[in-house]
């Protein structure tokens, strides 16, 4: 049997060997493409990875720039689409890319007068002022990949450099409020675009009296104090707002507001802001202020500029003095400082509604004509008796206009959208 031969047997069985090398082969190519596939891949993840770092790098560059650009915008120089430029560049070109190796270039600054309008180019002269918009450009190209490239040996794959950009658009935007709106008014005519912080002006007024000390202008019953969604309300309404945060959703520009009527029944609301608790406001009802320290013309003779006074009282938490200080007739509990110390919140800084007074002279209501940041300076006479202030008349201490830069009824740098009252900053927009 060993010397037994099959005819074929070698011929069949070479054949067979040689078929096995051959696919041997074949599985040689198949791992060699799966590897490349596989670190192609992992090369697509770690690359991609690197773009989007390198994009978020580039577009915080942008950002920056539109921002610092668009703080120039203010319309009060000829010159400044120059100056927004050369801000943007160098505040954008503070930022470096590729994982923070190298320096961002900001390839373009242009400004338009509205976000979706043309944009051009640095210029000056006529219609420079009129430039709102400013848009910042960044990219960064000839960005090498690092494991992508192994896909290039498949057939009809050319995979080269990368190039990341990015752009951002930012105007000037009302910030917010921080106080809320008390409901009480103030004259227009009391408070011109020149008139100088610290101003004192009247605000509550009594029976047949008008803005300013010793004015007589028949207001038709309207007393100052402001409801900002007549007719409906009241004093009820009003008192709420008091020992309330008040109003925070202010109305638009141009809204009638107002309220008929004395309203004495609010001084023990206004009061407790001061501190002082009378009646049915108790503790409790009403945050006061970390200082109840009252202004009137008998402690502060100049009636001028006691904001400052204000601040180093505030930070004593010294409260209410007394009515034999400040001639004023108050009733109620007044607080101690550690009272106020320990309870205390912002509360006699807030918004108040500018309005035109003449309107009221027919009517119970006059529209909106601005908004001012303002001081409460004293409680109201809450007592039969006397006459002046916080009998017949109320003192507020004029702190500018609430969209004036470092207005300090305003929170700086944090927008509040184009319904916003508060001094104009920076904002992103696209």
């Amino acid at each position: 049997m060993r010397g037994l031969v099959i005819p074929g047997w070698e011929e069949k069985w070479k054949g067979k060997n040689l078929n096995i090398k051959k696919e041997r082969g074949a599985v040689a190519v198949l791992v060699a493409l799966s590897m490349a596939l596989l670190i192609g891949f992992v090369g697509l993840a770690l690359d991609l990875g690197r773009l989007y770092v390198a994009k978020t790098e580039l577009q915080n560059s942008a950002d920056a720039c539109a921002l610092a650009a668009a703080r120039e915008l203010t319309g009060a120089n000829t010159n400044q689409l120059t100056l927004a430029e050369a801000a943007g560049i160098t505040t954008g070109e503070l930022h470096d890319v590729l994982f923070q190796d190298e320096q961002v270039v900001i390839s373009g600054v242009t400004f338009s007068t509205s976000l979706t309008g043309g944009y051009l180019s640095a210029f000056t002269g006529p219609g420079a002022t009129d430039m709102r918009f400013a848009r910042c450009e960044a990219s960064r190209s000839g960005i090498g990949n690092f494991l992508i490239q192994v896909l290039n040996i498949l057939p009809g794959i050319s995979i080269g450099d990368q190039m990341v950009s990015a752009s951002a658009v930012a105007t000037l935007s009302p910030s917010q409020i921080t106080s809320c709106a008390v409901p009480v008014g103030i004259c227009s005519s009391d408070v011109p675009a020149s008139t100088a912080v610290g101003t004192w002006i009247t605000s509550v007024l009594g029976p047949g009296k008008g803005g300013k000390k010793g004015d007589t202008v028949d207001l038709t019953g309207n007393f100052m104090w402001i409801d900002f969604t007549p007719p409906a309300g009241g004093a009820a309404e009003l008192a709420g707002q008091l020992t309330g945060p008040g109003v925070c959703n202010l109305p638009a520009l141009g809204t009638n507001v107002g309220e008929a009527g004395v309203k004495s029944s609010l001084a023990n609301d206004w009061n407790s802001r001061f501190g002082i608790y009378q009646g049915s406001v108790k503790e409790g009802d009403s945050i006061p202020d970390y200082s109840g320290y009252a202004y009137t013309e008998k402690n502060w003779p100049s009636t001028f500029g006691a904001f400052t006074d204000f601040q180093s009282k505030r930070g004593a938490n010294t409260a209410y003095q007394g009515d034999a200080a400040t001639g004023l007739k108050t009733t109620g509990k007044v607080e101690s400082s550690t009272y106020l110390n320990a309870n205390g919140a912002d509360r006699r800084l807030a918004t108040a509604a500018i309005v035109d007074c003449d309107g009221l002279k027919s009517g119970t209501t006059s529209a909106v004509s601005a908004w001012a940041c303002i001081m409460m300076l004293h409680p109201i006479n809450n007592s039969s008796g006397g006459a002046g202030t916080g009998a017949d008349r109320m003192y507020l201490e004029y702190l500018g206009r609430s969209n004036q830069a470092n207005s300090p009824c305003a929170t700086n740098g944090v927008p509040a959208g184009p319904t916003g009252v508060g001094p104009m900053v920076p904002a992103l927009v696209r």
